[in-house]
Parts: structure tokens; sequence; C-alpha cells
């Protein structure tokens, strides 16, 4: 880690910026971040670079700024992370987050500064309220990609735009926050959810298009976004987080008796009568149900014995499963075509086993994920 010794003592503004690949940005940013110190602010500039080897480290030493400190991290790299170590060692009473592209209007800073010091539990710099706008030529389909994006953080906050990467919070705040552990590039999403941020100012920004540089954003960076919004869900609502991908189990899991009643009906008749028929569906339906609820529904639980989980959750399932057996036996019995009582039958199954399978085998088989 570089760090140029200056300007010891606690910082009323700690602007961190992490960095990779950023030379040529970082000299019009400190340009424009300069006359925040020359007004006598006390601030500081931590620039947290992923070991880029592009010349940063000689730049800043070069310019020798006393207001700029230089992190270099060679492990443990990506943007997220970068965040959270620049805000761990920022000094300042007042954090604010911002990229080193130049997308971010540095001069709205003190009115992060201004909204933080009046009850603001956040600050976002906002393209989406009003006086917020974004630059000319974004391209339609990455003004979709935002849009979408948001309206999936919609369950988290009611914030327009909460993609921003332009953040302001308290120091003090901060230390307050459970379990920060984000995936991807989108941190202020966690941050809100996880600071438990209740008033939640956005200071409108011109967003501008990257003049310098390689944007970050891939496909890969967006699948890492999907992946964060299941584990804030899982963590804000483990509940709900359990219980509906629970039920999709199930609805799939009509599906898959389904078809597997057809096929040995049709593939395995002559060697195995219809009770048969019937329990070999409902296990092999009961496997697959397993797999994807101990995968999904309780991901928490992955670690423990899969062996131990496997019998109580045959054991939990024993209730819908007589009554899938009877029915669809009930309905084969009175002619009822085989696939259409293996649909009625497993639907009754599941509607009866829904609720009560699942408050029984996370009580008993998976236990409550840890809060």
């Amino acid at each position: 880690m570089a760090d140029n010794g200056h300007n010891q003592a606690p910082s009323t503004l700690s602007v961190i910026v992490p960095t990779y690949q950023e030379v040529d940005s970082l000299g019009p940013l400190l340009e424009r971040l300069a006359p925040l110190w020359e007004s006598g602010l006390l601030l500081e500039l931590l620039i947290v670079d992923d070991d880029s080897q592009d010349g940063t480290e000689a730049m800043i030493a070069d310019l020798d700024l006393p207001w700029v400190r230089l992190i270099i991290r060679r492990a443990n790299r990506g943007l997220s992370a970068a965040v959270l170590q620049g805000l761990a060692e920022a000094r300042g009473e007042v954090l604010v987050v911002m990229d080193a592209d130049l997308s971010h209007p540095p001069e709205v800073i003190p009115d992060f500064v201004v909204a933080l010091d009046s009850g603001a539990d956040f600050v976002v710099g906002s393209r989406y309220v009003p006086g917020g706008s974004t630059e000319d030529g974004w391209g339609v389909l990455r003004w979709v990609n935002s849009k979408v994006a948001t309206g999936i953080a919609r369950p988290f906050t009611a914030v327009r735009d909460p993609m921003s990467g332009f953040l302001g919070i308290r120091a003090e705040r901060l230390r307050a926050a459970a379990d920060l552990d984000p995936v991807g590039y989108k941190i202020g999403l966690e941050l809100i959810v996880k600071c438990r941020c209740q008033n939640v100012v956005e200071v409108p920004i011109h967003f501008s298009t990257r003049q310098l540089g390689q944007s970050k954003l891939s496909l890969r960076v967006q699948l890492q976004y999907l992946v964060h919004i299941i584990r804030l869900a899982r963590w804000k609502f483990p509940g709900w987080s359990s219980f509906v991908p629970f039920a999709a189990v199930g609805l799939s899991g009509v599906v898959v008796y389904t078809a597997l009643l057809w096929a040995l009906s049709v593939y395995a008749s002559d060697v195995m009568g219809e009770n048969w028929l019937i329990i070999v569906a409902i296990v092999l339906t009961m496997m697959w149900n397993f797999v994807f609820d101990r995968w999904l529904a309780f991901w928490y639980a992955r670690h423990q014995a899969i062996w131990r989980q496997l019998l109580g959750f045959l054991a939990v399932c024993a209730v819908p499963v007589l009554v899938n057996f009877f029915v669809t036996q009930w309905l084969l019995d009175d002619q009822i075509v085989t696939p259409v009582a293996g649909v009625v039958g497993a639907l009754v199954g599941s509607v009866v086993g829904l609720v009560f399978n699942w408050l029984v085998a996370r009580a008993l088989v998976f236990g409550r994920p840890a809060t």
C-alpha cells in the first residue's frame, strides 16, 4: 500500500475513488476536486487502486498533494472490495464515494455534506430526480439496462437512482452497518439496505459519458448484480426468500411428477404395476424437490450434513406424498387419463403440503437462517 503520509489528523470529508487503469482521468479529477481543498475544507482523497500498473502510483508520488492518499491493492481486487477498503481507512466524518471517470461532478459534493449535516442517512447523486440528467448519446440499451436494474431494486428502496455510484454517508452510520458483503459494482444499494438508511436524499447531477478509459459494465457485472439482489433479499427478507423458491420448486415438482408418471406408464407399465408407477414417480420427484429446495429455499443450510437433511425432508414430505398417492390412485381407478391424474394428484398434494412442509422443514430439517 502506498500512502504519502500527509494529513494524519481526522478529516471532515473523505472522498473515496476506486480505480483500475484510470490514470488518464485522475489529472482532470484532481483539478476539479482541488477547489474543495483550497476553500479550507478539511479534505482527504483516497484513491484505491487495484494494482493498475498504468502509472498511477508514479503520478500521485510526483504530485505529492497533501490531501491525496493512494492505496494500492494487490489482493482481493474488485470494485466493491476497493470501496469497502477505502471506507474502512477513511478518516473523515463524512464519506463520499465517486467514480474516477469524470461521470460524477465533484462540484456537488458540498451539497452532499449539507444534506448529511441536515439529517440525511444517505445521499445519492441522482440522474432521475428533477434537475438530474444524463448526457446525450447514452444509448437506448444502457438506458434500458439502468431502468431494469432500478426496478429490480424497488423492493429495497424507493430511491429513483439506486444504481448510482456517487454516494455519501456519515462514518458513524457506516460503522453501524451489518454484514457488508457486496457483489459486483453497485455498493450503494448494499449500504442503503445494510446501514438501514431510511432518510435517503437524492441530489440531482448531470451524469457525463465516460471520456477516457473503458467502461467496466459487462455481462459478467450485470450477472453479479443479480446475484447481489438475491443475497440482499435473503438478508432483508429471509422468510419470503425461502418460501417463494420453495413454492416455485413445488410447482416445478408438479411438472416433473406428471412427466415421470406419463413416461413410466408408457415405457414401464409392462414391468411394474400401477402402484409402483406412482411410487417411483413420487420418489424421483421428491429427490428433485430436495435438491432444488436445498439449493434455493434453504441456501443457508447447505454446509450441514446432506444425508440427515434428506431423511428429514422425506419424513416431512410424507403427509402430502400420501395425499398425492391416494388422489392419483383414485383418479386412475376412475379411468381418468394418467397425465391428468398426475397433475391433479400433485396439485392437491402440493396445496396440502406447501405451507406445512415449508414450516416444518424450516424448523426441524434445515433450521432458520442466521440473523
